[in-house]
Parts: C-alpha cells; sequence; structure tokens
C-alpha cells in the first residue's frame, strides 16, 4: 500500500492514490472499479476516483504529554513533523506513514473502517540541553475513522532494557526446529547493574474468545497493579554476583548450544551468558541456568516460551506474590508494578497472510498503558523466517561510541525488524 502523504488538517483536502499493481482482493474489497488481476492481457488499471462526499476523514492530533516541556520547544499547539503510522488490524500490507503539520494535525480521507494501530513518533535535538537528542513516542488501537488525540511521552534513561527478541519457532520449512529462542539484555545507564535475583516472565497476554469476553479478561490485561504471569525464570546470584557494567549486553538463550548443527541458518547460541532450564532440554556446563519458579512451566521441557508480552522484573519473593484464578486460563502470580523493569510486547504479521480467524474476539489492549502503550508489529515473511528479531532502536552514541537505546515506552516505536544479531548492538 502507498504511503499517504502529509494531509492539511482542513476537511476540504482529498489523498489521490496512483494506481498500483496490488493484489486482487484488496481492490475489491474497497469496490473501487471492474479490474482483473495485475498484468492481465487486454485490461487496463485506471487511477481511481475515490473521494467520498460522505467521508468525514480521520484527525489525528500530536501532542506531548509534558506541557511544559510542549512549550519549551514550542509545541504548544501539536507536536509538528511528527511521524503517525497507520497499520489496519485485518491488511496484511505494511503500514502507512503520515507526518503531522505546524500543529501536530493530520487529517486523513478515505480510510476503510476497522481496528487501527496507531503510532506517533519524533526525534529531535534540543540545543537548551546541550545539543542532547530527544525521542518522543506513544501509540493506541482504536476503530478508525474518528477524531484521536494520539499524546506522545518522551525517552526514559538510566535502566536495564530488553534489547532483542528472538523468537524463533519459524523453523524452515524442512525442519520443525524451535528451540533457537533467545532475548537479550542491555546496561543503559551510566552505573553497573545486578542481575541477581531478577524475573523473567511471559505475562498475560489473551485475547477475547468465543467463550470469554474481552470485558471478561479485562481486569488482567489491563491491571495498573501489576502484570499477571503463569511462567517465571530467575536469574541465579546471591546478590552482586552478576554484575552488568554500562553498555554491556547480556544473551539468555533457550538453549545455549550451537543451533547451526541441526541448521546452518541458525544462530550459534553456546557462548550465550545464561540460559533457561527445563525437564527435557541439553544443558550446557558452561553457561549458569535459569531456573523456573513461576506456577508452572512448558510441557515441552525447554523453558518458557516467548509470547506476546515479555517483562523483566526486580528480584521479588515469589512466594508471597497475589495469586488469583484468571478466566478460563487457571492460577497466575501478579508481579507488582513497583518491582517491573521493562515490558515488550508485540504482534507477529506475516506478509500477505490472510485477515487473523478470531479478528471478532481480538481485545484492543494486552497490558496496561502505564507498561506499555502500543504492541510492535513484528512483520514475518513467512514461515521461512527464522533469522529476523525485535530490536531497541539505537537513539544516539555516547563521545566513547556506547549506544543508548531508545525506551519511550511503546513497543510499536521503540523496536523494529532485522536480522538476529546475537551478542551484539547493530540496530
Amino acid at each position: 500500500m502507498p504511503s499517504r502523504q502529509t494531509q492539511s488538517a482542513l476537511p476540504s483536502s482529498r489523498s489521490r492514490y496512483a494506481a498500483k499493481c496490488v493484489p486482487a482482493a484488496w481492490l475489491a474489497a474497497i469496490a473501487l472499479v471492474p479490474f482483473a488481476a495485475c498484468d492481465t492481457p487486454g485490461v487496463t488499471l485506471v487511477d481511481p476516483d475515490i473521494s467520498n462526499p460522505n467521508d468525514k476523514g480521520t484527525t489525528i492530533h500530536v501532542t506531548l504529554a509534558d506541557s511544559a516541556l510542549a512549550e519549551a520547544l514550542g509545541w504548544s499547539q501539536g507536536v509538528p513533523n511528527a511521524e503517525v503510522v497507520l497499520h489496519r488490524f485485518v491488511d496484511p500490507f505494511r503500514p502507512d506513514t503520515i507526518y503531522s503539520d505546524s500543529t501536530g494535525r493530520v487529517y486523513v480521507t478515505d480510510l476503510l473502517p476497522g481496528l487501527y494501530w496507531i503510532g506517533g513518533y519524533r526525534v529531535v535535538t534540543n540545543p537548551e540541553q546541550g545539543a542532547a537528542i530527544r525521542a518522543f513516542g506513544g501509540g493506541l488501537k482504536v476503530d478508525l475513522p474518528a477524531t484521536i488525540e494520539l499524546e506522545m511521552a518522551g525517552d526514559q534513561t538510566g535502566s536495564l532494557v530488553i534489547s532483542e527478541l528472538h523468537f524463533g519457532g519459524l523453523p524452515p520449512v524442512e525442519l520443525d526446529y524451535p528451540w533457537d529462542q533467545y532475548f537479550e539484555l542491555y546496561n543503559n545507564s551510566d552505573s553497573t547493574i545486578y542481575l541477581d535475583g531478577m524475573l523473567w516472565g511471559r505475562a498475560f497476554g489473551h485475547s477475547g474468545s468465543a467463550l470469554y469476553t474481552c470485558d471478561e479478561l479485562r481486569p488482567f490485561r489491563e491491571d495498573p497493579l501489576g502484570l499477571w504471569s503463569v511462567e517465571f525464570h530467575q536469574f541465579p546470584g546471591a546478590g552482586t554476583d552478576y554484575p552488568v557494567a554500562p553498555g554491556q549486553l547480556v544473551t539468555v538463550a533457550m538453549d545455549a548450544v550451537d543451533h547451526s548443527v541441526a541448521h546452518p541458518a541458525l544462530p550459534d547460541l553456546s557462548r550465550a551468558d545464561f540460559e533457561l532450564t527445563g525437564t527435557a532440554d541439553p544443558d550446557n556446563p558452561d553457561v549458569p541456568n535459569m531456573a523456573s519458579v513461576g506456577l508452572g512451566s512448558n510441557l515441552l521441557g525447554h523453558g518458557m516460551w516467548m509470547s506476546r508480552v515479555m517483562f523483566l522484573a526486580q528480584a521479588v519473593d515469589v512466594t508471597s506474590l497475589l495469586i488469583a484464578t484468571v478466566t478460563g486460563g487457571g492460577r497466575w502470580a501478579r508481579i507488582p508494578a513497583d518491582q517491573i523493569v521493562d515490558v515488550v510486547h508485540s504482534e507477529t504479521v506475516k506478509l500477505n497472510s490472510a485477515p487473523p480467524l478470531m479478528a471478532q474476539y481480538y481485545c484492543h489492549t494486552w497490558v496496561n498503558r502505564a507498561f506499555d502503550r502500543l504492541d510492535a508489529l513484528f512483520y514475518r515473511s513467512g514461515d521461512s523466517d527464522n533469522i529476523t528479531s525485535l530490536h531497541r532502536r539505537v537513539l544516539q552514541y555516547t563521545t566513547d561510541g556506547r549506544p543508548i537505546l531508545q525506551d519511550v515506552n511503546a513497543s510499536f516505536v521503540d523496536f523494529s525488524v532485522a536480522t538476529l544479531s546475537p551478542g551484539r548492538i547493530e540496530f
């Protein structure tokens, strides 16, 4: 789908698209003109006029959450030149990108109705802060067309962040091999941080279903007091055994072995810093183990699989956690909000795939917005794609060349999809 150009905020503006060679089903869906597929002999595609006098359009107003900072930057009316990304839930195409005007507004017409991801992003060098680079971002899911207020927050610094997620599980077509999952942590601060006792877990991320509605699941999905989890692993150590220096990267493998032995496209994780433990996985004696300390464990015996919502938390006494029975989902423990260090949540989308079968039961949010404001779209090219990861963006480099990673608390703009790179910050 072609990118829309920046639109005026005036309702009289209309967008117009040049003819493209696009899938026939999409053209039919918006009922433009009679057609056949691209390159069909004897058929000529024409530039369609899709203006609709009854289309009220969508206005998106991009603002900063910090009004004092907005005033200092001259953005009191809105954030100018902000990148606004829209993606319709059931479309298998890459998102559209548009840019806000001088008052922080964009106006888009002729959108197909439905649920959209909307992300806002702006990077700026502020001379008043010694030429420091700042990033601002935010997002939400909403049914369009509508009038939207999109509020962005500034980047956070001085923390341990999740820097890369490799989900595995979509192996080469000739090999059923999902054991090459890994994640990485990065010390984005200026001081040493200790991993001892920290938790790595999978939070509640269920959508609705024909049996359980989004409203029934909302108390667990959107709980502001913490993240509900049934599976989590704990870093070893007695307090100061596993320091992470500023700028240091830590790789944690599901199985710390050389997976390229099974297939050359798979990563070598034999030198990982930690590995998850399970009842049936190989154990690398040179790599410290992270024990499963949750209420349940993966039945396949290789440790916890990554899924929609993943979190890193401070060391807590797991026996003191609040336990509750989730609707249709067994017993879950709540990790307190003040112990959550970082959260990443994402939605896997295969390019050119059919619309999700469960779209009618899809819930708009997976976690409370205090933890993350919009999930990343993890694009896969298909079932043979096992070489991509979600990577946290590099915002800038220090004078000594150390990367500072972006953290605006919105996975949609904090992460991008790129080739996996265990043990390195590259993107």
